[in-house]
């Protein structure tokens, strides 16, 4: 699943396109049962701060809901901690932190 915003631009020519940018994105895997997790949420600098990372945490959170998975998890840099506890996500209370494999 994933939710994107992007900024439109009005082209001054009345017959022209509009110009539109990506500014954000918010990305989650699910097993189509019960479990999902968020990967990604992006903003572009630019236009943090605005609410928009909330907006789009809020909308996946909801589309999860609606097709009945109500385990979501995420994993999150040390500075974005209190960003997702204000959102309704909680550390998890075993200390479980993911494990990562990288090539050697």
């Amino acid at each position: 699943m994933v939710a994107t915003l992007h900024s439109v631009r009005k082209s001054p020519d009345a017959e022209g396109d509009d110009y539109k940018t990506l500014i954000g994105m918010a990305r989650a895997t699910s097993d189509h049962a019960f479990n999902a997790t968020i990967w990604d949420v992006l903003v572009d600098p630019s236009y943090q701060g605005q609410g928009l990372g909330k907006a789009l945490v809020e909308k996946m959170i909801r589309a999860l809901l609606q097709r009945d998975i109500g385990n979501i998890s995420l994993f999150a840099d040390s500075k974005v901690v209190d960003f997702y506890q204000n959102l309704g996500f909680e550390p998890d209370p075993e200390g479980i932190k993911g494990m990562f494999w990288h090539p050697k």
